[in-house]
């Protein structure tokens, strides 16, 4: 039987990363602006499910027909750009999915414009031509979520 390889600088990260994203996390330890991202994506799956436009419901919820408008447009830039479907729990789960705390990490990141952590959140996931996309939807989206 061959020798075990030493794990690399790479598969070093990745088994972190999967460690971390297999611990369950909560919303309830979430910023407000990363509990309405993980949230517009949970609803917006709904309404997709149900055959419905979840811009007004959203735009109800942050008082502003922009705001609603860009996160849509979030939701549908990572439904383009994700190498998977994006799983969510259902809105009255407390629980996270893998998706969405990584969807947390790159709101987290582009709320405090760290590109180079927003790329590292998703090197090695997502394509690399694909992180652009993905950061100008999550800016324009954290910047229009109202703060409390």
């Amino acid at each position: 039987m061959p020798a075990p390889q030493p794990l690399g600088e790479s598969s070093t990260r990745f088994s972190a990363l999967i460690e971390s994203l297999s611990r369950p996390h909560d919303v309830r330890g979430l910023s407000l602006k990363s509990l309405h991202v993980t949230m517009a994506m949970r609803l917006c799956a709904l309404f997709d499910a149900a055959g419905r436009d979840p811009v007004p419901d959203l735009a109800q919820r942050y008082r502003s027909v922009e705001a609603a408008c860009a996160v849509h447009g979030l939701v549908q830039t990572v439904k383009q750009v994700w190498p998977e479907p994006f799983m969510v729990n259902r809105p009255c789960c407390l629980a996270m999915t893998p998706d969405e705390v990584t969807l947390v990490a790159l709101a987290r990141s582009a709320q405090a414009g760290n590109r180079a952590a927003f790329t590292d959140a998703i090197t090695g996931f997502v394509r690399a031509d694909r992180h652009d996309a993905l950061y100008n939807a999550t800016i324009h989206a954290v910047a229009l979520i109202p703060s409390p």
